[in-house]
């Protein structure tokens, strides 16, 4: 069986429009970082000075507005669309 390519894009371009173009508030893009840093919801309550309630809640309101289900895929996300660089992750990482 042959692959046609021409036919079957090599990349959904749909999602890199979604990813540059994320729908979501800036304080759930805050959180969005926080949690791409790989830390937990009461480390991030923490930090941004929220209760652990009001965390799950804008995590479950990115994970439905991105049409995601885990943290790595919002860790994912965070990366491809900016909000997460090398540099910011490294700083986090050493503290």
């Amino acid at each position: 069986m042959e692959l046609d390519l021409k036919e079957s894009p090599l990349l959904d371009l749909g999602f890199v429009n979604r990813i540059t173009e994320l729908p979501i508030t800036n304080r759930e893009k805050e959180v969005l970082v926080h949690l791409a840093q790989g830390k937990t919801n009461k480390q991030i309550s923490q930090g941004l000075m929220l209760s652990p309630s009001t965390i799950r809640n804008h995590i479950s309101s990115i994970f439905t507005k991105l049409n995601i289900s885990n943290r790595s895929q919002a860790t994912a996300i965070a990366i491809y669309s900016g909000l997460l660089n090398s540099n910011s992750f490294a700083k986090d990482c050493s503290n």
